[in-house]
């Protein structure tokens, strides 16, 4: 029994020091990782972070910043990158982060192409089209997302909070630079975003490990008490479904002399006296109605 004791320890402490980064920022009022050893260079502009700490990470505007990791797995060693983001806009492409040289297979480099409607492609550059990794994905502003891409032997994938979103097999990855950049694909300088705890990994996480990487980080927010009604609601064709009794609101339902305020993850993207649900994509997300103290909120 001690022999079995002894043996289930040591495979969870194996397990728990297999997934510590390499490198890690975690931009908590600094620019240098957190074993202190190196740094990004350029301006830094520290704002608040996914959960509500001031000064807890980095806002990229037309800017970029650029760090030489030299232990960041290189050629067609494994790797795992994580990072989270908050996209301040979206009509533009967005260059998350980059590392290598401009030549066939020979970068790895994450972006979120700019778009005019809800969805946007994200590609796992290796430059050159054919070594892409390329998906459509649903998009919003102002919403953390957490990014993660995985590679090993000639598999690469791409996850967004913790599912994954494609994978590619058969392209051998041949990465050749350590300047590690935020914000620049090559040389190019191309963001208006925040962005918060890169992870730097020498080894491919599993399905798994991603999904717990992004359990653990992902932002609680508590909603301030106020004196109003707050429901979850559940917006599908254009209509906000109403749990409990599955009666639905529209628009028209709502008495225009009260506030109608909608938020998705904490963040506040529809408010005021006059909203237009249909322009909403379908998703899980907060309906607070409010009117003056004196009056009833009434809805269906």
């Amino acid at each position: 029994m001690k022999k079995l004791l002894l043996t289930l320890l040591f495979v969870c402490y194996l397990n728990v020091n297999a997934q510590t980064p390499i490198q890690e920022f975690n931009f908590n009022g600094t620019l240098n990782n957190t074993a202190n050893t190196i740094s990004f260079m350029g301006t830094d502009n520290f704002v608040t972070d996914r959960s509500g700490v001031v000064k807890g990470a980095q806002r990229l505007n037309n800017k970029a910043l650029e760090a030489v990791i030299d232990n960041i797995p290189q050629g067609r060693a494994a790797r795992t990158i994580s990072i989270w983001v908050k996209f301040n806009d979206i009509t533009n492409a967005n260059y998350i982060w980059g590392y290598g040289n401009a030549y066939n297979a020979q970068y790895c480099g994450l972006l979120q192409q700019g778009t005019a409607s809800s969805n946007s492609d994200l590609s796992l550059a290796a430059w050159g089209a054919s070594n892409d990794v390329i998906v459509s994905t649903p998009l919003e502003k102002y919403v953390w997302y957490n990014y993660t891409i995985t590679y090993e032997g000639v598999t690469s994938k791409i996850y967004r909070d913790g599912k994954l979103l494609k994978y590619l097999e058969g392209m051998t990855r041949s990465t050749n630079g350590s300047v590690f950049r935020l914000g620049e694909i090559n040389t190019t300088i191309g963001i208006n975003a925040d962005v918060d705890d890169l992870k730097i990994y020498d080894f491919a996480m599993t399905p798994e490990q991603v999904k717990d990487l992004y359990e653990n980080e992902k932002p609680v927010l508590s909603v301030a008490t106020a004196p109003v009604e707050q429901t979850k609601a559940t917006v599908v064709k254009g209509k906000v479904v109403k749990p409990g009794n599955g009666t639905i609101i529209t628009s028209s339902d709502v008495n225009t002399t009260k506030s109608v305020e909608i938020y998705s993850q904490g963040q506040k993207i529809v408010g005021g006296n006059a909203m237009n649900i249909n322009d909403l994509p379908e998703g899980t997300y907060l309906l607070k109605v409010s009117s003056s103290p004196s009056k009833k909120i009434t809805s269906k």
